[in-house]
């Protein structure tokens, strides 16, 4: 199994410990479409996606929908979710057709996603063994009985990850590095293991083997989850392209929930009209040639009343104006920062909201670029758009 092209991200903001997390306007969702966006053109190649996490919770609503479009794929691809942590990635990415776009997310701290495309390449996957042994961790709540978590780290520790981890890595002949632990926990596994991440969930594996491409080193990688292991030999035959987007860090505040608790209501009619111009950041074009954004019933120039049809908007844009609110909104955290952009190669200005920059910081004239962000949450639905990430980051 081959990969062609590998993509990382990591949020802007960081908890009191030090380890990434995300913002208010981050999820699973725009998780996916921030790391799977640095593909760029390579994207034309993808027939199919998969999309990992350990957070079952989060693949509820139209995660597939979001994804898809956000990427500027077709609608019609093909989405699985698959639910599980490091194991689960690197046994996606073994059983792939090439095609597939493997989109790996963790959306608790330390958050961070990565994306591969399963193509003809110069990274080689080939896996040398497997292990399985049942340790109950936790269990999912059942009629009559609640919750419960067994919280015995030494049995964890010896019966799950070392035990399974030794029995793949026997035979190993390249260094071996260990995902889907604590990084403190990969060398007491297994002697001589390379430094670890902070990140130890399903983007581990991912983030592990761009590692090795950058570094133009071939590595065992070893993914572990409870009692499973899952041993992978990567080899490099070439240079791999490995896009980043990791940007320094901001201090998150001690909580991101709104400043009021009142709810926005939710319409469905409303959001299916809007989802494609929204979540696709297109514009509505009338047969005259006039660009609406968002798209109108009429258009501004000729009245016309024809259904417009919807073109993708470049993603490039600087601050026309700005302003910073700090009166309570429902459904926000406050202060957060608005701004008017223009968008480059166009004469659509668009209100969006700042995001991963302190509010007030971004100047009149700032460039950057417009990313996929949760912007709202009505009445439990989560409302996708768009918000300006500042190329230079402010203090």
């Amino acid at each position: 199994m081959e990969i062609s092209a590998l993509a990382t991200y990591r949020p802007s903001w960081v908890d009191a410990s030090g380890r990434r997390t995300l913002g208010p306007d981050e999820d699973v969702a725009t998780l996916a479409v921030s790391a799977g966006r640095l593909l760029g053109d390579r994207l034309a190649d993808v027939d199919r996606v998969v999309l990992v996490t350990r957070r079952p919770d989060a693949l509820l609503g139209t995660t597939p929908e979001v994804v898809l479009e956000g990427l500027g794929l077709d609608a019609a691809t093909p989405f699985v979710e698959q639910v599980g942590g490091a194991p689960a990635t690197v046994e996606t990415l073994l059983a792939a057709n090439p095609g597939t776009l493997v989109l790996a997310v963790d959306p608790l701290a330390p958050a961070a996603s990565a994306a591969a495309l399963v193509q003809a390449g110069s990274l080689v996957l080939d896996r040398p063994a497997t292990a399985r042994h049942s340790v109950p961790v936790r269990t999912v709540p059942l009629t009559g009985a609640g919750d419960r978590v067994y919280d015995d780290p030494r049995l964890l520790r010896e019966q799950g990850w070392k035990r399974a981890a030794a029995e793949v890595v026997k035979e190993g002949m390249h260094p071996v590095t260990v995902a889907g632990v604590p990084a403190k926990v990969a060398g007491s596994l297994v002697r001589g293991a390379l430094p670890g991440i902070p990140e130890n969930e399903a983007a581990a594996p991912l983030l592990l083997i761009a590692r090795a491409a950058t570094d133009g080193q071939d590595v065992r990688l070893v993914a572990v989850e409870n009692g499973h292991a899952v041993a992978v030999d990567v080899t490099l035959a070439g240079s791999v392209p490995v896009l980043t987007a990791e940007r320094a860090t901001h201090p998150a505040p001690a909580t991101w929930e709104p400043a009021s608790a009142a709810e926005i209501p939710a319409s469905p009619a409303a959001y299916g009209r809007a989802f494609e111009a929204k979540v696709g950041f297109k514009a509505g074009v009338c047969s005259c040639g006039e660009r609406h954004y968002p798209p109108r019933a009429q258009c501004v120039a000729c009245g016309a009343l024809d259904a417009q049809h919807l073109v993708p908007l470049p993603r490039s844009a600087s601050v026309y104006s700005a302003v910073t609110v700090r009166a309570p909104v429902p459904g926000k955290t406050v202060p957060y920062a608005l701004a008017v952009v223009d968008v480059d190669g166009t004469d659509v200005r668009a209100l969006v909201h700042i995001t991963d920059d302190p509010p007030g910081r971004a100047p009149i004239g700032a460039r950057g670029r417009l990313v996929l962000r949760r912007i709202a949450v009505r009445a439990g639905v989560p409302d996708y758009g768009y918000a300006f990430q500042p190329e230079e980051q402010h203090a």
